[in-house]
This record gives C-alpha cells, structure tokens and sequence, in this order.
C-alpha cells in the first residue's frame, strides 16, 4: 500500500516580467509592488502546515527568479529549511532573468535541480509567444549553471506553433539536443481560455499534425540516448525528475502558494487565485474529498502517463480490483493502445500519441 503522507512540496511564485500567450498558469505581471506582501503571506501559509523534511522541493511559477535578489535569497533559504538532505531541490527559472548571483544563491542553498523555460530555438517564435529572451541567452544559462555546479538542468519545449513543419522541428530538437542537458520536456501547444492565445483565437494543431510531430520527437531524442519515461518527459541518465514523479504515481504533495494544488491525506485541494484573498490568508479556495472510487481514478489517470505504466499485482492489492477484467481495458489491448509486459500495464507507442482520448475513454 501506498504512504498517504506527503513527502513532497509545491511552492508557486505567481510573478512574471512579461505575459505569454499560451499560459494559463496562476501568474501576474511584475513583482516589485507585490512581492514582499507575498512572500510573507506564502510563508505564513508554509508555517500552517509544519512541514517537516520533505525528500523533494519544487518552486514553480510564474517566473521565481523574477523576484528581486533579496526576496529570492530569503525564499531559497526558507524552502531549503523543508528539505531533506540529499533531496531533490528543484527551481524553474527563465534564461533572461538568471542571473549568476541568482544562481550562486541557488548553490548556496542545496538547489541541484533546475528548470528552464526555453521553448524554441527559433528567435520569431520566441517573440510569438510572447518571451522575452533569445535562445542565445538560454545557451548562456545553461553554461552559468554549469559553471555554478548545477548540472541537473531541464529545459522546455513547445512544439504544435501555427504553421510549424517538421522541419522546423526538426532544427528545434537538434539545438536543444546541442545544449547537452539531462532532462527535456516536450509540450504540444494547449490554447486555454484566458490566455492570450485564446482571446486572439490561436489554433491548437490537428490530431494528425501533433501526432507526427510527437513521433518525430520520439524517435529523435530516443537516437540520441534520452528515454522517454513518462509522455511528454525525457531523460539521460536516470535523471528523472523525482519531484514530477509524485504526482504522476499519485502520491501525497503539499501545495502553497497563489492558484497551487495539494494532496493531503484522502483530500485534494486548490487554492485561491485572487492576490487579495491570498495575502489575507484565505488560502484555500477549494477541497475534494476522495473516496476509494476517485483514488482508482486518479491513479489510473496519473499512472498510465508513465511508460512503466501499473504494476498489475500492486493495483490489485491496493483496490481490490483486478484491472484487466476492465472492458475498455481488453479492448484497448486488442488495439495495440496499451500493452502488458513483465505484469505492468502501459501505453504502446501508439497509445501514447493518444493517450488523452484513451483516459478520457476509460471512464
């Protein structure tokens, strides 16, 4: 059975110094008016909980490395009082404003795991989507941290842009592949109401579009020794990120911070949105509770992203159901969607390239 005791923590910075268009992340725009108040009620919140150690630590945004070198340094070492030794120590920052008395902070404070923003090698892209960097200044990032010691590095990318060709793509991954970092994670563009995006009426790509644009990704970074461990993550190296893989096994995670969700125990929850109520410390807007129904789901939901899928006999134990006697489930297999192998049930290559329709089938 699994612990239901939180072993991982979620901290959200909302701030950014520019707007993206396809966000729809918790986020605001500058942080110099706010930012004091905030990081005061987020350690406010963080104390509710008495957090002990936890084995991983994750700040998110929103752009952390956004704030100011003061409120950074006083919010790298508060988080790093919730940290494990040896535990993973996550931060994700953007190349324009990482700058290296930032990332010797970050040192100094245990952080070995960092997440940049990247998104594109190709400078108008860059500038359609709204970031306010090139990707000369990501490939200057990338050797500051080196140079620092953190050598743990992921960097994002966005592909499924209007009127992308697999070409383009295809010079996209070979200039991420020439930055050399253990960790790649591939995002196809999701136009969300909100979003700028949205409100200018952006088009996602077809399904036929993204799926060759996924194959094209896979059989790529697979040529050149990353592994695909769960549908949009790669890694060398065993260079998983632990923190992401909480939530992807279903595991218990605390949350703080403007629009951040947490698991706790049998309750899920999300916090508020709204600055105001946030830095009057009602934090939490919303709770679920879930019962032994919910659980199944959601670690049917959140499992079966991974490529090493469900270990059949541990399901069982854990919900007294036996997966494979699940109608959708055989046909799925006949399919060539999902597949088992050594007792675990995955996602084929196939089923990945859909794998939101076959959740959504599941239910």
């Amino acid at each position: 059975m699994r612990n239901k005791d939180a072993d991982s923590l979620y901290i959200h910075i909302p701030f950014c110094t520019k707007l993206c268009g396809y966000c729809d992340f918790p986020k605001l725009l500058g942080s110099e008016k706010w930012g004091e108040a905030y990081i005061t009620a987020l350690f406010l919140e963080i104390d509710s909980y008495n957090i002990g150690k936890m084995s991983t630590v994750y700040i998110g945004g929103g752009t952390p490395t956004s704030l100011n070198d003061d409120l950074f340094e006083k919010l790298i070492r508060k988080s790093k009082e919730h940290l494990k030794d040896g535990g993973e120590f996550t931060i994700e920052a953007n190349p324009d404003s990482l700058s290296e008395k930032k990332i010797r902070i970050m040192a100094e404070y245990s952080v070995n795991r960092v997440s940049l923003g990247v998104q594109s090698s190709h400078e108008y892209r860059l500038r359609e989507m709204g970031r306010s960097h090139s990707f000369e200044e990501a490939r200057n990032a990338v050797e500051l941290l080196r140079k620092n010691g953190i050598f743990n590095i992921n960097i994002d990318l966005i592909y499924g842009l209007k009127g992308e060709t697999l070409e383009e793509l295809k010079e996209d991954l070979s200039a991420f592949i020439e930055l050399d970092t253990p960790h790649i994670s591939t995002y196809c563009l999701s136009v969300s109401p909100g979003t700028l995006f949205y409100n200018k009426k952006y088009n996602e790509p077809g399904e036929e579009e993204s799926a060759d644009q996924y194959e094209l990704i896979l059989s790529t970074l697979r040529g050149v020794g990353y592994r695909r461990y769960e549908v949009s993550n790669f890694a060398k190296d065993g260079c998983f990120s632990k923190h992401n893989l909480t939530y992807w096994k279903d595991n218990r995670y605390y949350g703080v911070g403007l629009g951040a969700s947490g698991y706790l125990k049998d309750t899920r929850y999300d916090n508020t949105r709204n600055l105001d109520k946030y830095l009057r410390g009602q934090y939490i807007e919303k709770k679920e509770e879930i019962d032994p129904k919910s659980e199944y789901e959601y670690y049917l939901l959140t499992n079966l992203r991974l490529e090493e899928g469900i270990d059949l006999e541990e399901f069982e134990k854990e919900f007294s159901y036996t997966l494979l006697n699940k109608k959708e489930i055989k046909e799925m297999i006949e399919s060539n969607l999902l597949k088992i192998e050594n007792n675990r049930l995955s996602a084929t290559d196939k089923g990945m390239m859909i794998l939101d329709r076959i959740l959504l089938n599941l239910f």
